[in-house]
C-alpha cells in the first residue's frame, strides 16, 4: 500500500513542465528543438547569446544546451555567470560544440 505523500509526490512530478531553453545559433536549434519537443519539452530558442542570461534566470528551464563553437567567448561567459549565480547554479549546461562558419575569401 502506497501512502499519500508518495502518491502526491507522483502526481507532482508527472505535472512537472520540462523546459528545455536552446541558446545559440541556428541552424543546429532548430533540429535539436524538433527532436526534443517530441520527447516531452517545452523548447525555448534564444538568440542571441547577449541576451540569454536574463531569461534563463528568469524562466528557470530544466535544462539548458548552449550551441557553441570552440572559440566563442560569449558562449564560455555565460556558462561561467550561469555556474556562478546561486539561482541558476542547479540548471544544467550542456555545451553543443558546433563546426564554426566556413571563412569568408576575399577572391
Amino acid at each position: 500500500m502506497m501512502h499519500a505523500e508518495t502518491l502526491t509526490k507522483r502526481a507532482t512530478a508527472s505535472k512537472t513542465i520540462r523546459t528545455l531553453m536552446i541558446v545559440g545559433r541556428e541552424p543546429g536549434g532548430r533540429v535539436l528543438e524538433t527532436a526534443t519537443e517530441a520527447g516531452g519539452y517545452d523548447v525555448i530558442l534564444v538568440e542571441p547569446t547577449a541576451t540569454a542570461y536574463s531569461r534563463i534566470k528568469r524562466l528557470a528551464p530544466s535544462v539548458v544546451v548552449l550551441m557553441m563553437t570552440v572559440d566563442d567567448v560569449e558562449a564560455c561567459q555565460l556558462m561561467t555567470m550561469l555556474k556562478l549565480d546561486r539561482d541558476t547554479a542547479q540548471i544544467p549546461v550542456f555545451p553543443c560544440l558546433l563546426e564554426p562558419a566556413p571563412a569568408q575569401s576575399d577572391v
